[in-house]
């Protein structure tokens, strides 16, 4: 029967970058690519890029919940890259916090109501520092408290999305399944097709 993805920050860096690798998955029988707007190139990318598998383009808001719910249906597993990065400090935080941590809480929502069995989350390798020590942290374990300070709200706003995954490991869906999640912590992402 196969299964079915949907990607959300589809028209960024990462997510252009995995649905171009789940294109080539034999049992993917769909995927939908999720962002608030895509370029007009990449659009064309995506539609040259149908084979075996549908590749379904959504634009739309994150923090529309109707939105997202209508995004959700029918669909095994969702991959989150959806975020905004403030690597100047020049978006507001207000805006930084709506999007990566209300965002994240209305998706996982939607999957819950949608009954999605698998969430992985983008998270970010500064959600674990830097310590108000300034110490390296060695032979540390992602539940290892750390009294972190941040000089953005970047990796505040993923760490309390990557908080709000991990707690929702478990949840009861609709259906009367689990929902199981998980985060990754990448490094920096940069690279061709970068902005």
């Amino acid at each position: 029967m196969g299964w079915s993805c949907l990607v959300t920050g589809a028209g960024g860096l990462l997510g252009q970058r995995i649905v171009r690798l789940l294109v080539e998955e034999k049992e993917l029988k769909e995927i939908r690519a999720l962002d608030k707007a895509f370029r007009p190139e990449l659009r064309e990318e995506f539609s040259k890029l149908q084979n075996k598998t549908k590749l379904t383009v959504l634009e739309g808001d994150i923090l529309d919940e109707p939105f997202l719910k209508r995004a959700c249906q029918d669909v095994s597993v969702v991959i989150h890259t959806a975020c905004i990065i403030d690597v100047f400090g020049v978006t507001h935080r207000e805006s930084i916090m709506n999007v990566n941590v209300k965002g994240t809480q209305l998706l996982l929502e939607a999957c819950v109501q949608a009954s999605v069995p698998v969430f992985i989350y983008t998270s970010s390798i500064e959600v674990a520092g830097p310590n108000s020590y300034k110490e390296i942290i060695q032979n540390g374990h992602e539940e290892e408290p750390l009294e972190n300070t941040w000089p953005t709200p970047y990796p505040h706003s993923k760490k309390l999305a990557e908080k709000a995954v991990l707690a929702a490991n478990g949840w009861n869906l609709k259906n009367g399944d689990t929902l199981y999640t998980c985060a990754l912590r990448p490094t920096y992402i940069y690279g061709e097709g970068g902005p």
